[in-house]
């Protein structure tokens, strides 16, 4: 029995590192240019990725506050495998796109479901204030699977780009038969009301809840121009160094990113969510900006370097909405936010892609850049005055 209480937490550590270890991330949008002809094609891949994440948030949020959170993370799981051995097959980029859907419609099963079995595992433990500590490890373990998947992607690309995608199939099939070890959280509470009744109740606390309307507007912004630009960056690396080390600077970038995660917990409670969020993102666009205006070799591992602080403002801004969300629509009110992004992003990779095929992809990262400012604004609202201490800060 004291497994079984204890398992969620420790299924998550590897969870997380299968469904992330994903060794053609780093060249999708070259594998994916190389099916389609175009970046502007290219782009519209993770475009269809999003855009059917979106249409399908609303739907698996309400799915998993109705059947639970164990049974729509096994659906997300093998959606995700699906999706993996379309790309892999890639014969043109109509199968790419089957893959992009069925990867869409894995995200949205996971976008609020993962974090909502987190959250709820913690609470029935009576665990809940060490959210952000755990939040923190657990995503930790994704950063690292994209690391070291992103070392061997670039090395299997100097066999086949075609190769590299057929390799990451095996972890997602693993990443499947992990999710039958989770257990549905006593603390679950089956919603009675209908989805309709859910939806428009989940909707209203977003937008009366200020502090969850401010929050959630910064990651909309964050995830629809902040994904969009890491997704192409591969195309702006490709202009300064060889193609085989795009992978070696991949593989930096996510085990900063396992750094940042691993102490998130620990750097919040010192340093408060203000100054974690204001100044991450400041200090990170400061540093991107002059590496895209004065591009160089340095410029790809300084992208890389960034993102020692990236899990930082993600566990604060996740930890913000958690707190915020409703026990009975939790998944829901996190699908509604994931939605909103997921439709920005869709419109955002299009764009983006269009002005690289036009002009560069330095100018294009730099329009992606400049949403910072926004996200930066936002968060001035949501902390303002003198700054509070940061268990209050997240009451």
């Amino acid at each position: 029995m004291e497994h079984k209480k204890f398992s969620n937490i420790n299924v998550f550590y590897v969870f997380n590192f299968l469904y992330c270890f994903r060794p053609h991330w780093p060249i999708a949008i070259l594998y994916y240019e190389s099916v389609t002809g175009s970046y502007a094609s290219a782009m519209m891949i993770f475009s269809v990725i999003f855009l059917s994440q979106a249409i399908l948030e609303i739907p698996t949020g309400l799915l998993s506050d109705f059947i639970g959170r164990r049974k729509t993370l096994l659906i997300g799981a093998f959606s995700g495998f699906l999706a993996l051995l379309f790309y892999a097959l890639g014969i043109n980029i109509w199968v790419l796109v089957l893959g992009a859907v069925f990867e869409g419609l894995g995200r949205s099963l996971f976008s609020g479901t993962a974090k909502a079995l987190l959250y709820e595992t913690l609470q029935e433990k009576k665990r809940v204030n060490e959210f952000e500590s755990i939040f923190g490890k657990t995503s930790s373990m994704e950063q690292l699977a994209l690391g070291l998947s992103a070392a061997l992607g670039g090395f299997l690309a100097i066999i086949s780009l075609s190769f590299v995608m057929w390799v990451a199939v095996i972890p997602q099939f693993l990443c499947f038969l992990c999710t039958f070890f989770f257990v549905e959280p006593k603390h679950f509470l089956k919603n009675q009301d209908n989805a309709i009744t859910v939806l428009k109740s989940s909707f209203q606390g977003i937008i009366k809840n200020r502090r969850l309307r401010l929050v959630s507007m910064a990651e909309v912004l964050g995830f629809g121009f902040g994904e969009a630009n890491f997704y192409f960056q591969a195309a702006f690396f490709k202009m300064l160094i060889p193609e085989w080390l795009i992978g070696l600077v991949r593989s930096i970038n996510h085990l900063c990113g396992t750094i940042s995660f691993w102490y998130a917990g620990r750097m919040i409670k010192r340093f408060g969510n203000k100054k974690i969020l204001i100044g991450e993102n400041v200090i990170t666009t400061l540093i991107k900006f002059f590496a895209l205006v004065f591009p160089g070799m340095l410029s790809p591992f300084i992208f890389a370097m960034t993102n020692l602080t990236y899990g930082l403002s993600s566990t604060a801004r996740n930890t913000l909405m958690q707190r915020e969300f409703s026990d009975t629509q939790r998944s829901t009110m996190d699908s509604i936010v994931s939605l909103g992004g997921s439709l920005l992003f869709a419109i955002v990779a299009v764009l983006l892609g269009y002005i690289a095929d036009i002009s560069s992809p330095i100018h294009a990262m730099l329009v992606g850049l400049s949403s910072n400012i926004i996200i930066i604004w936002i968060y001035t609202l949501l902390f303002p005055g003198k700054q509070h201490a940061p268990r209050t800060e997240s009451s």
